[in-house]
């Protein structure tokens, strides 16, 4: 019977704003990857975020994983949030698309409970 591997929590990398979040988000959303952000309390903590894997092959380990994340001081008020860049960057929560081209939207997925793959943050 093969050995059950135990599942190894994801390597927190912490940005420092919503805003962060929310940029990279979309560039991976341009370079045709799908993305959405993963919602849950933990310890009393607002926590954004996103999994990822990184550079394949990194230290022969082919691929560590990433829980790309930031700390929020509330719950979303919406089930998207809207990425604007120009003429200036900001981001809101809304509650639905509207179709316009300035705007770029991320859904927020609100998980039950924090995954398992979520170490200490």
């Amino acid at each position: 019977m093969p050995e059950e591997r135990q599942l190894e929590p994801a390597v927190p990398l912490k940005l420092s704003s919503l805003e962060d979040l929310a940029r990279m988000l979309v560039f991976w959303v341009a370079r045709e990857r799908g993305a959405s952000i993963l919602y849950f309390e933990k310890d009393g903590k607002h926590i954004y975020g996103a999994l990822t894997v990184s550079f394949p092959g990194y230290y022969e380990l082919r691929g560590v994983p990433l829980f790309i994340c930031v700390i929020g001081k509330e719950a979303p008020k919406g089930q998207f949030l809207r990425y604007q860049g120009q003429p200036e960057e900001s981001i809101a929560f809304v509650k639905s698309i509207e179709i316009d081209p300035k705007y770029q939207y991320i859904p927020i997925i609100k998980l039950a409970e924090p995954p398992k793959f979520v170490g200490k943050l």
